[in-house]
């Protein structure tokens, strides 16, 4: 119900008011009165009116002045204003502090009711958009998190480059990273802790992030997200310009990983950078730095500059030699792909790369080729031969010479390829069968269709088509023409010799089309070979 305050200097003209409604039945209740603005000021916290039914003319404090003061304290209530012919003039003045309607002394009950209703439903429609407003709210408020991290993963890829676009939205994201240096930092679980149920990871996962914010929350301005490869990552604001006292930090980090929860991460940590668009060249070198953990072992800190100074930075699988090897992989060019590796590997021998080095190009590789499996929906498990020793990692890490790391990517490569492709040539030669086997079980119906083909074997029309022109080097419209002619033979060679019904047994609504047909197929028209026959 909705509460009503009548304000108005007539005691009688009041308890009329009160009387002349079936207040309740239209969804109301007098909530209270009074007899001039100050009382109903007095009165308003008490109680609470959501429609105001005012004179204008009272004394001490008429009903405009109790309209400003509303407006002034921000009160919600809808005003109506009860009002005589002579005082007109005021009621204009009224509507013009948000008066919603004015009724004119002597009051016309169906007039009052009228309005009563028409505010009634406006509070009701004001309510569902402010609640509307408020799920809004609350829906943002919950996405927050989700919107930060695309947000900063766009930025740590480098796709967020204008600085004032990375001011505003870190603002309305509530990210407060402001200082002289930037670094990056990505923090993951070794391997060596063995596997995990899904659970238990994402247990570890939010205990490295409390950890890690604990220790950074005081000490420098940061924002944390995880990448697409589920590593925390640390976006620090480093005050002093250098990262030495964030190094030890993330060595406390590690530390109290380790005694707490009993697992182990190892910690890469990007050069410090001086703008926000470079952020995304530290988070690469804190990537490079972290692959290194299976070289130089787990349960560390790995600054970027630690590699840089042993000689280590430079990488021998670059972004171009990585994607020309994915391009072989999913074109299926054994040969090519063959020949990239062998001169991957001529050209490490030529640079003389450390050991360290080679491990870390060989992880690249295998890194590439799950990543080929992953998108062609193969599993690892369905190339890797080696079940005695599962660990990839482990297993690269315990090779002891060049050849032997070139001998194996070379075959586990090759055998994902053949594992994709060769499946691949399989399944073309399954859906050719099956639209041949389609065709002869419903070549006699006219309206059959190579969209109706398609849907049977559940592909795409115009990659049906290709994959059965390739398979077999012909349409599947001349395949179908290939059926009916034969069986159009057929049934003259066994005396039928009507034209029309042999065209309409073999899928021809239309005699002479069939002729046609027949004629380009055998060399003669229809008649002629039934002639010849006889």
């Amino acid at each position: 119900m909705f509460k009503v305050m009548i304000v108005d200097d007539e005691y009688y003209f009041r308890q009329a008011l009160k009387i002349s409604l079936p207040w309740e039945e239209l969804g109301f209740r007098i909530a209270g009165e009074a007899k001039n603005g100050e009382e109903a000021l007095a009165r308003w916290d008490e109680i609470d009116p959501d429609i105001v039914l005012v004179d204008i003319n009272m004394p001490i404090m008429d009903g405009i002045e109790l309209l400003q003061n509303a407006k002034q304290r921000e009160h919600a209530a809808k005003f109506i204003v009860l009002t005589g012919h002579s005082e007109f003039t005021y009621a204009k003045q009224a509507m013009q502090l948000g008066v919603f309607n004015y009724v004119l002394k002597p009051i016309d009950e169906n007039e009052l009711r009228s309005s009563l209703i028409d505010v009634k439903n406006l509070i009701y429609k004001e309510r569902a958009i402010r609640l509307e407003i408020e799920q809004l709210k609350q829906q943002e408020q919950q996405y927050i998190p989700v919107l930060k991290d695309r947000f900063l993963n766009e930025w740590l890829q480098g796709g967020a480059s204008d600085p004032s676009s990375i001011d505003e939205r870190m603002r309305h994201l509530g990210i407060e990273l402001n200082a002289p240096g930037y670094a990056v930092v990505v923090i993951d679980i070794d391997a060596s802790e063995g596997p995990a149920s899904e659970e238990e990871r994402n247990i570890r996962k939010l205990a490295i992030r409390d950890i890690a914010q604990q220790f950074m929350q005081s000490c420098f301005p940061h924002a944390s997200c995880y990448d697409p490869h589920d590593r925390l990552v640390l976006i620090i604001g480093c005050l002093d310009g250098s990262a030495d006292k964030l190094h030890a930090l993330l060595a406390a980090v590690r530390n109290a990983v380790r005694t707490t929860h009993n697992f182990s991460v190892t910690i890469g940590v990007g050069n410090v950078c001086r703008d926000f668009e470079s952020i995304s060249v530290s988070y690469k070198e804190a990537v490079v730095a972290l692959k290194h953990r299976f070289v130089l072992g787990g349960n560390q800190v790995i600054p970027h500059a630690m590699i840089a100074d042993s000689g280590m930075k430079r990488s021998l699988f670059s972004v171009e030699k990585r994607s020309s090897l994915l391009m072989y992989m999913r074109v299926g060019n054994g040969s090519e792909t063959e020949e990239w590796l062998a001169a991957f590997f001529r050209d490490a021998r030529a640079k003389n790369a450390s050991m360290e080095m080679l491990l870390v190009a060989g992880l690249e590789i295998v890194s590439t080729c799950l990543e080929f499996l992953a998108e062609m929906s193969h599993s690892i498990d369905q190339v890797f031969q080696d079940a005695a020793q599962p660990d990839i990692m482990q297993l690269i890490q315990q090779m002891n010479t060049f050849s032997e790391l070139e001998s194996w990517i070379r075959s586990l490569v090759l055998r994902a390829m053949e594992n994709v492709h060769g499946n691949k040539k399989k399944r073309a030669g399954k859906v050719v069968e099956e639209v041949k086997s389609y065709i002869l079980n419903h070549y006699f119906n006219d309206e059959l269709r190579i969209e109706d083909i398609a849907r049977n074997v559940h592909l795409n029309y115009n990659h049906l088509c290709y994959v059965f022109k390739k398979e077999t080097n012909m349409t599947i419209n001349d395949y179908l023409t290939e059926v009916r002619m034969a069986k159009a033979k057929e049934l003259f060679d066994r005396g039928e010799k009507v034209v029309q019904t042999i065209a309409s047994q073999v899928g021809y609504a239309d005699a002479n089309y069939f002729g046609k047909c027949f004629k380009k197929y055998t060399g003669i028209s229809p008649s002629k070979y039934v002639n010849n026959i006889g």
